[in-house]
């Protein structure tokens, strides 16, 4: 997310050239390019005009701080401003005190309710709550049919109860209370636009329930139109925030740096992709951070702990150091680095990792791994402890098995060999410091 505007905003405080001095030619110059980076990220012009002097009001008369160049002290009061602008949020579900817990999600049609509603609460029940999530959507066909999909998927607790106006979400509390629940999240129908009937629906919904928080689902991709969709929902039918879906597709980045100061709301979540756990608090200073190209360790380090089996980790270890790498570890590597999501959100973490993206552009990284898959899964357990045996003939079977060419079973070979090899030269060295990365090892491809 946001590579266009981190890209142009590097490229515009590495003009800011001066060392020890904040030279007031050096500070108008990097501001015009920051705000022409922001208006061509669809950043709303009165946002841009608004940030940028705010901006040069807090580096009018600064002194450079100890230790700190020219150059970074901008970055810094840029970093400030980003932080303000998205909207200082740090703040995850708000849990009624005396359950249930009911979240109200509205939105325009295609926004992404009916799956933000599963990944809510799957993150509820990270926090140790008990989720339900209830379909009332009856406008769009499939619909009810989809959340239930999802909800069976992830062993989420779903009601479906009969068409009516209200009934359905009382019907949804009474089937929580029923199952022992403590946070229902209502996924309610959309339209195509906003309009009078739409909005007197989920007004007469959120009179009927005692809804405990309302949060708009807005599409990033739509720009600037999000803006006018946040205004209208917020003045109908009144909001506690907005989560911000397809951030992963969102180079620009416009409608998460212009829906805080538009609309009032802050941003309190951000979903970044299509997996259930592709959601996140959306938590200013370390968003910021990410636009500026310093990376988000912490978030990356909370991701591996959420989604690595230490466990298994350490197994893996222990078969590196002993050169003994069995097929059934790599395909255990794999699955838990496809568990934390895609590999280019994993390098937006990383300080600088931006940069590593363009070297992936036009790779299908999760098409790859999904092959390395097949082919482990294509060999016999003796081939997969022992890939040793695999010889021409298993090598042409494996290939037929798993829809690939025997070449790439020889990358596969080379790619676990490569592995092994590396962490021996690790481990004679002293601490075995992570496994090396599995995509790009042993020649074109893998």
């Amino acid at each position: 997310m946001f590579e266009s505007l981190g890209e142009r905003l590097a490229a515009a405080l590495k003009k800011i050239t001066g060392r020890g001095v904040l030279r007031p030619e050096d500070v108008g110059a990097g501001l015009r390019e920051v705000r022409l980076a922001l208006l061509e990220a669809d950043v709303n012009f009165k946002v841009v005009k608004d940030f940028v002097e705010r901006v040069r009001a807090r580096l009018l008369g600064a002194e450079i701080s100890p230790g700190l160049t020219a150059p970074q002290t901008v970055v810094k009061a840029v970093n400030d401003e980003l932080v303000e602008l998205l909207g200082g949020n740090a703040e995850g579900l708000r849990y009624a005190p005396q359950p249930p817990t009911v979240v109200m999600l509205v939105g325009l049609q295609g926004s992404g309710k009916t799956t933000t509603a599963v990944k809510l609460a799957l993150m509820a029940r990270r926090d140790g709550h008990r989720p339900l999530v209830a379909a009332l959507d009856y406008r769009r066909p499939a619909a009810v049919g989809q959340l239930r999909t999802l909800a069976e998927r992830e062993n989420v607790a779903f009601y479906g109860g009969p068409e009516g106006r209200w009934g359905s979400a009382g019907g949804a509390l009474e089937e929580a209370m029923r199952l022992n629940c403590d946070v229902v999240i209502l996924d309610t129908a959309g339209r195509l636009h906003v309009e009078g009937e739409l909005m007197d629906e989920l007004k007469g919904l959120k009179a009927a329930v005692p809804v405990t928080e309302t949060l708009l689902v807005a599409d990033s991709m739509t720009g600037q139109e999000a803006l006018k969709v946040g205004e209208a929902f917020g003045q109908a039918v009144g909001l506690d925030g907005v989560i911000l879906t397809k951030l992963d597709g969102d180079a620009r980045g416009g409608a998460a740096l212009s829906l805080r100061a538009a609309t009032g709301q802050r941003i309190r979540f951000a979903g970044t992709g299509e997996k259930p756990q592709d959601l996140e608090v959306f938590l200013a200073d370390r968003m910021a951070s990410r636009i500026l190209g310093m990376g988000d360790v912490l978030s990356l380090i909370e991701k591996a702990e959420r989604n690595l089996d230490t466990e298994k980790a350490a197994e893996v270890e222990r078969h590196l150091r002993a050169g003994q790498l069995s097929f059934d570890d790599f395909l255990a590597q794999i699955r838990q680095l496809r568990g934390m999501g895609s590999l280019e959100g994993m390098l937006e973490m990383i300080p600088g990792g931006g940069g590593l993206k363009g070297q992936l552009a036009g790779a299908d990284t999760e098409k790859e791994m999904k092959r390395m898959e097949a082919i482990i899964l294509s060999m016999t357990p003796k081939e997969r402890a022992h890939p040793e045996l695999i010889d021409g003939a298993r090598k042409r079977r494996i290939a037929r098995g798993s829809g690939v060419q025997p070449a790439d079973i020889n990358r596969l070979l080379k790619a676990r060999d490569a592995m092994q090899k590396m962490a021996r030269q690790l481990g004679r060295k002293g601490k075995l410091g992570g496994l090396p990365r599995i995509y790009g090892q042993g020649g074109a491809g893998w």
